[in-house]
């Protein structure tokens, strides 16, 4: 029976995982027509990261459950519903990796631009798998970062959301080297947390008599108030707490 604090294991696992999403990585900034590839790069860069996690799992009744368990080696945490949204496509497929890439890709493009959660969680992921990267992309002597960081900020704009609020961070972050770069990753990703607790006021309606309440055990509360299409929001109470 093998020891439940051993992390051996674990940790062979997320080096082997890592050296897999790299090499998927370095095959995808090798390609002659790279620079062509901008409208596509962030869900592109991100499917041939996660194919080494999703790819094996898709044939297994436990999927979702192996998957996180990938994720986390690769320091990449999604919920369940996004996890079930990626695999969904893959369920079933007997293809080369390169076809499952594919497919991943794909789905990223679709869900990306629509789906909040999706659009937050692997903004996170992409943070988080930055200095990946940048040294993939710059084993094409072709590349720099000056192109890789304005590329992603293109992209991730393109993608609305919280990926177009973290674009001019990312092109910032994959300029710095070494301890700098990992300083910086690290920050973003612990200034992640945080509560954003909204109402919104659509078609002409009217809003009134809103008490916003919101506790946190660290991070940063948000409270957005909209009123659209000659809507109303009157009589709004906010209170937030961290502790």
């Amino acid at each position: 029976m093998s020891n439940p604090r051993d992390t051996t294991n674990a940790a062979l696992s997320g080096s082997t995982l890592l050296e897999k999403s790299k090499a998927r990585l370095i095959a995808f900034f090798q390609q002659p027509s790279v620079k062509k590839l901008v409208p596509v790069l962030v869900p592109s860069a991100l499917a041939a990261v996660l194919l080494p996690v999703f790819g094996p799992a898709v044939a297994g009744a436990a999927a979702v459950i192996a998957v996180k368990s990938g994720l986390e080696l690769l320091g990449i945490s999604f919920s369940e519903d996004t996890i079930k949204k990626l695999t969904k496509p893959l369920e079933g497929q007997q293809l080369d990796e390169s076809d499952l890439q594919d497919i991943l890709q794909e789905t990223l493009e679709k869900l990306i631009p629509e789906d909040k959660q999706v659009n937050e969680e692997t903004a996170k992921a992409l943070i988080a798998v930055a200095p990946t990267i940048k040294e993939a992309a710059l084993t094409n002597p072709k590349l720099d970062v000056v192109w890789l960081g304005a590329s992603l900020e293109t992209n991730l704009e393109q993608q609305g959301e919280v990926m177009a609020r973290i674009s001019s961070d990312v092109r910032d972050l994959v300029q710095k080297d070494g301890v700098e770069l990992e300083a910086e990753r690290q920050r973003l990703l612990q200034e992640w947390s945080q509560i954003v607790v909204e109402v919104t006021s659509t078609n002409k309606s009217k809003v009134s008599n809103i008490e916003s309440k919101a506790k946190s055990a660290g991070g940063a509360i948000g409270h957005r108030i909209a009123a659209e299409n000659e809507s109303t929001i009157e009589s709004v109470k906010v209170d937030s707490e961290i502790q």
